[in-house]
C-alpha cells in the first residue's frame, strides 16, 4: 500500500528505527544529498529516486496521493515519494511542491541490501546442514519465498493433510500466464458443508513480500495445532478459511527476482493488450500496469484512484478489467465469506470501508463492523477503522467490492510499519518473524492472533446468517442471487460523467449431512445500499438441483445478519440410484 497517513495518527516507532543500519543509511543519504535542492525533471526513465517534501495538511497529502505519485510515507510533516523517472518529477513538479532527494537509485542503501540478501541466502545454506538454525515459524523459514515455490509448497500441503487441505487454482490466469494458486482448510474439506469461510489473502502488490509468507505460515501453523490447540480445533470444526498467498504472481516474480524490485502493479503496459515478460520486465515501463487494489468495480475510479495509466493507482480501464481481480470475485462469489483479510504492508493499520468520500457514513453496519475492527487491530496494536478517517482516500479496493456485493465485512492489514527507504516493503526476514508472532520488534503487535480473532469472527453466527432445515440426505443445495455494484461517477469518452454498473452473481452450493438435518452459514441477503446508510431488501433463492443440473425446488427467503431461518427443502428429489441412467 502507499502509506500516507495523517500525520497525527502515525504510530512508528521512530527510537527503534532510528537504531537500525538501514535507517541510519536513508539519514546519511539525505544530509548528503540536500545540496542538490531539488530532483531534476530529466531522470532518465529507469532510475528510481527517493525525495521528500514537506506537507503541513492533509491537503497536501490528499493532493500528492491524487497526482498519482508514489507516496511510501508520511510522517511528521515530512512525505516520502518514489520517483520512477521524469513523469513522476513533473507531476510533483506540476502539484507544486518542491523536494529534496534522499537517495538515487537506491545507491545509499545498495550494499546493505546487498548484505542482508547475502546473509539470508547464506543462513538457508546453513540451515540445511543444521536443522537447529530453523527460526520459530511453523516452516523454519529464514528467507523470503520466491514464486516458484508457492506451487510445489501448496501442493506439500494438500499432500500432507489430504482430508484438511484442498488445493484449487483460480480460472483466470495472470496476464504472462501464471496460475493464481489457492487453498481451503478444514475439517472434512473435500465435503461443501455448509461452514462460514475465512478469506485471508497476500500480495495484491508486488513488493509486499511479506504478506505471502505470514499467510503460508499462518496455515502450515493451523494444520500443526489442529487437535492440539482448542482454540484451532474448534475452528476447524466450524468453519473454513482460504488462503491465496499471491494474488498477483507477475508483479511479485518482477519484484521478488529484482528485475523491479519496487515494483507495486501488475504488468499491463497498455490498456486491453497482454503483454509480453520483456515489455513488463523493460525498465522503461517501470511506471506501468494497474494498481489491482484499486481494480474492483464498486466506487471504481474515484478519490484515490487515478486516470492516468503512469500513476501508482491507476486503477485500470474497467472495473474488473484485470484477470487476477476477476479471479478473486469468481472467488468471493462461489463461497459464503463472512470475514475477508487482504494483507498488504508496511504502514502498521487496520482498515476497512469506507475508503471513499462518495461512500456512506456511517455503513449500513457500522457498529458490529467497527467493533469487529476494533477487536482485531487490538491484537494487533493498531489504529483500526474507515480508510477516510485513518488513512487515506481510496476507490475500487477489496474491503468495498466485499461489503457492498454481500455484507462482508471485509479489511486490509497493513503489517510491518516502515523501516524508512527502500526496503520498508520487504525489511530484514527477522521483521517477519517478529510481527507474526508479536515479539522483538514488534512486541505486542502480533499477526497471528489477529488472523485467529478474524477467523472466530467468521464462525460467529451473530455476525451473518443462518437457514437450518431437512432436506433429502446427499442432496445439493443451492443459493444465489444477483447483484449489481456501481463505479464512482466517470469520465467516458462520448458519454461525459457516467456511473458504470458491474452485474455479478453469487451462486454457493452445500450437500445435505446422511441425517438430512442441514445448518448452513450464509451471508444476509439484505446487503448495504452504496448510497445510504440502510440494507437494501433483497432475496435469496435457495433450491435444490438435481446431477443434469434440473432446479426441482426453490423459495425465496429474506435473511438480515445474526438471524436464523429454518427451511423445508423435503420436497427435493433424492439422488437417483448408482446404476440408474437418468438423474430424477
Amino acid at each position: 500500500m502507499n502509506p500516507a497517513t495523517k500525520p497525527e495518527q502515525r504510530r512508528l516507532r521512530l527510537s527503534a528505527l532510528a537504531a537500525t543500519l538501514m535507517f541510519a543509511l536513508v539519514l546519511a543519504g539525505t544530509n548528503a544529498l540536500n545540496a542538490d535542492a531539488r530532483a531534476q525533471s530529466s531522470l532518465p526513465s529507469d532510475t528510481l529516486t527517493v525525495v521528500a517534501v514537506d506537507v503541513t495538511d492533509d491537503d497536501q497529502v490528499s493532493a500528492l496521493l491524487e497526482a498519482g505519485l508514489d507516496v511510501v510515507d508520511v510522517t511528521d510533516g515530512s512525505a516520502e515519494i518514489f520517483l520512477h523517472g521524469p513523469d513522476d518529477a513533473a507531476d510533483l513538479e506540476n502539484a507544486g511542491f518542491d523536494w529534496v532527494v534522499v537517495d538515487h537509485d537506491g545507491s545509499a542503501q545498495a550494499a546493505e541490501i546487498a548484505e542482508i540478501r547475502d546473509q539470508e541466502e547464506q543462513l538457508a545454506l546453513e540451515l540445511e546442514a543444521s536443522p537447529q538454525l530453523a527460526s520459530p515459524l511453523p516452516t523454519g523459514r529464514v528467507s523470503y519465498r520466491t514464486l516458484d515455490e508457492i506451487e510445489p509448497e501448496l501442493r506439500e500441503m494438500a499432500a500432507t493433510y489430504p482430508d484438511r487441505v484442498k488445493l484449487f487454482s483460480l480460472p483466470h490466469k495472470s496476464l504472462l500466464g501464471s496460475t493464481v494458486w489457492g487453498v481451503e482448510i478444514s475439517r472434512d474439506v473435500h465435503v461443501e458443508s455448509g461452514k462460514p469461510v475465512f478469506l485471508n489473502t497476500g500480495l495484491h502488490h508486488s513488493r509486499e513480500w511479506p504478506t505471502v509468507d505470514t499467510t503460508l505460515e499462518f496455515a502450515w501453523d493451523v494444520l500443526q495445532n489442529d487437535g492440539v490447540d482448542p482454540r484451532i480445533t474448534s475452528l476447524m470444526d466450524n468453519a473454513k478459511m482460504i488462503v491465496v498467498p499471491v494474488v498477483n504472481p507477475d508483479g511479485f516474480h518482477m519484484s521478488r527476482s529484482r528485475i523491479q524490485e519496487q515494483k507495486r502493479k501488475n504488468c499491463r503496459v497498455v490498456d486491453g493488450e497482454i503483454p509480453t515478460f520483456e515489455q513488463c520486465a523493460d525498465p522503461a515501463n517501470f511506471s506501468r500496469g494497474v494498481d489491482l487494489n484499486r481494480n474492483y468495480g464498486a466506487f471504481w475510479g474515484g478519490p484515490g484512484s487515478s486516470r492516468s495509466v503512469t500513476s501508482s493507482n491507476y486503477g485500470g480501464q474497467d472495473p474488473y478489467s484485470e484477470p487476477v481481480i476477476q479471479n478473486m470475485v469468481d472467488l468471493t462469489a462461489a463461497h459464503q465469506v463472512m470475514v475477508a483479510f487482504h494483507n498488504h504492508a508496511p504502514d502498521g493499520v487496520l482498515i476497512r470501508t469506507p475508503a471513499s468520500p462518495l461512500e456512506p457514513h456511517p455503513t449500513a453496519d457500522e457498529a458490529a463492523y467497527q467493533g469487529l475492527a476494533e477487536h482485531i487491530g487490538d491484537a494487533l496494536d493498531v489504529e483500526a477503522g474507515p480508510w477516510t478517517e485513518i488513512y487515506y482516500f481510496a476507490s475500487g479496493v477489496a474491503e468495498q467490492h466485499a461489503y457492498y456485493t454481500a455484507g462482508i465485512f471485509g479489511f486490509t492489514t497493513e503489517m510491518t510499519p516502515g523501516h524508512g527507504g527502500l526496503n520498508r516493503f520487504h525489511p530484514p526476514f527477522e521483521y517477519v518473524i517478529d510481527q507474526y508472532f508479536g515479539t522483538g520488534f514488534y512486541e505486542g503487535s502480533n499477526l497471528r492472533e489477529a488472523w485467529l480473532r478474524a477467523w472466530e469472527a467468521a464462525a460467529d453466527p451473530t455476525l451473518h446468517s443462518v437457514l437450518t432445515g431437512t432436506a433429502r440426505p446427499g442432496i445439493e443445495l443451492q443459493i444465489r442471487k444477483n447483484v449489481t455494484v456501481d463505479s464512482s461517477p466517470v469520465s467516458r469518452p462520448g458519454l461525459g460523467t457516467v456511473v458504470v454498473p458491474s452485474e455479478l452473481q453469487i451462486e454457493t452450493t452445500m450437500t445435505v449431512p446422511r441425517d438430512g438435518q442441514f445448518e448452513w452459514h450464509v451471508l444476509p441477503s439484505m446487503r448495504p445500499s452504496q448510497y445510504h446508510s440502510l440494507h437494501l431488501v433483497e432475496q435469496w433463492t435457495v433450491s435444490c438441483v438435481n446431477p443434469a443440473g434440473k432446479v426441482h425446488h426453490e423459495v425465496d427467503i429474506t435473511v438480515s445478519r445474526g438471524e436464523s431461518i429454518e427451511l423445508d427443502m423435503s420436497p427435493c428429489p433424492g439422488r437417483p440410484p448408482a446404476n440408474s441412467g437418468t438423474p430424477n
